[in-house]
């Protein structure tokens, strides 16, 4: 009896992760947004961490996804990168509303997301380089602050570049539709307007359709550089990871920049 006292509680839990997987994907949103609102409240500082590497000249900007990570597991990534090496600002939508409503009670907004990140580097007078990066809504994320900081490189992985106002209203964590101005809800309108400095080097997978169509809509702005890469997944980074290049592209690009 005590055997199956032990047992069965797990195979509960086993059969309501299953039946969870049948719940409509806006109830499941729905419940997660309010999981990352109480996580929020409880630890507002939790969206945005500084790491600081007196010795280090570049500074990386990294957004999470909307799925709350990079792809594979967040540490993973800053270690094959070599970005664990560096100065880096990680940031994390809790929101769920491609960075738009804001981090924290505090920074509630895309304006504020920006002072914030102009402090991070002023606060890092070492940093003579710096960087965004990030996948899919993080990837967003990366263009459109990278944009705004004047960044010498961006590294968008499978990046939304232009957002569905009404699937967002659905599944994202806020309902405010007018925070969002036209030439950030489609990043053509705000890359066709150069900073005069940061080269945009998307990656997505060839065999991705969806991926492969937000990014080449872009191709046609200065800056520009699209980065296809073999197979059909989303989550190319992991992709790229097997690949054993990812380290690679990291440091490429980095060379770029600083050659600018």
């Amino acid at each position: 009896m005590d055997g199956l006292d032990v047992f069965f509680p797990a195979r509960m839990r086993g059969l309501k992760s299953l039946l969870f997987q049948f719940v409509p994907t806006r109830y499941r949103a729905q419940r997660y947004n309010r999981q990352l609102r109480r996580e929020i409240e409880e630890n507002p500082n939790g969206a945005l961490l500084v790491w600081p590497r007196e010795n280090s000249s570049q500074l990386y900007y990294v957004f999470h996804g909307m799925a709350g990570g990079l792809g594979i597991q967040p540490l993973t990534v800053l270690r094959e990168t070599g970005l664990i090496h560096n100065s880096l600002v990680l940031l994390k939508d809790y929101y769920r509303f491609f960075y738009q409503a804001g981090l924290n009670p505090e920074i509630t907004d895309v304006d504020a997301i920006i002072a914030r990140l102009r402090r991070c580097q002023e606060e890092l007078p070492q940093a003579r380089q710096t960087f965004c990066g990030g996948p899919s809504s993080g990837g967003y994320a990366a263009i459109l602050f990278g944009h705004y900081l004047q960044v010498d490189v961006v590294y968008a992985f499978a990046p939304v570049t232009l957002i569905n106002l009404e699937t967002l209203k659905r599944f994202g964590g806020c309902k405010d539709m007018s925070r969002i101005t036209e030439e950030r809800r489609d990043l053509s309108l705000l890359l066709a307007k150069h900073n005069g400095r940061t080269r945009y080097k998307m990656f997505y997978c060839d065999g991705h359709f969806r991926d492969r169509k937000y990014a080449e809509r872009l191709r046609h702005l200065p800056g520009v550089e699209l980065c296809p890469q073999p197979g059909t997944t989303h989550n190319v980074i992991q992709a790229i990871h097997e690949s054993g290049r990812l380290r690679e592209i990291f440091s490429n690009g980095a060379l770029e920049g600083a050659l600018k």
